[in-house]
């Protein structure tokens, strides 16, 4: 039962942060977009993310923190929301995780760039952690 909790906590707590960071791109923050944030082919961006969508993902990213916390605070809404909710959010990460076999993921084909790096070894292993802790949050 307590691993349940901690699972819950800890997947709210990094999608509240991995949101915020959204949000700090939207304030035209410049940290971390050099980074190889961003999929490139061919030595370009695959897309140039605008604030409007930066903005669009760190509202979902808010959203999908409060799933695995709706099981364990009382909201007014039902708990079976908040648990079909939390294993939508984990069934999304895990194919975030496995990829689009082109970008990103664990079986992406382009891997020389820098986010293809940075994905192996921080982004797609972020994406199965979430997944993991989701899952046994729902449970």
């Amino acid at each position: 039962m307590i691993f349940i909790q901690i699972a819950s906590w800890s997947s709210s707590l990094i999608l509240f942060v991995l949101s915020g960071i959204h949000f700090y791109w939207v304030m035209k923050g410049k940290t971390g977009m050099n980074r190889g944030v961003i999929p490139e082919v061919q030595g370009k961006p695959a897309f140039r993310p605008g604030r409007l969508a930066t903005a669009f993902v760190g509202i979902l990213l808010l959203l999908a923190a409060l799933f695995p916390l709706g099981l364990n605070i009382q909201l007014g809404i039902p708990r079976y929301v908040f648990q079909f909710g939390t294993y939508f959010l984990s069934a999304m990460f895990l194919f975030r995780a496995i990829g689009d076999f082109r970008l990103v993921g664990f079986f992406k084909k382009i891997r020389g760039t820098k986010f293809a790096k940075n994905d192996t070894a921080f982004f797609s292993p972020l994406c199965l952690l979430l997944s993991i802790l989701l899952f046994v949050s729902a449970l």
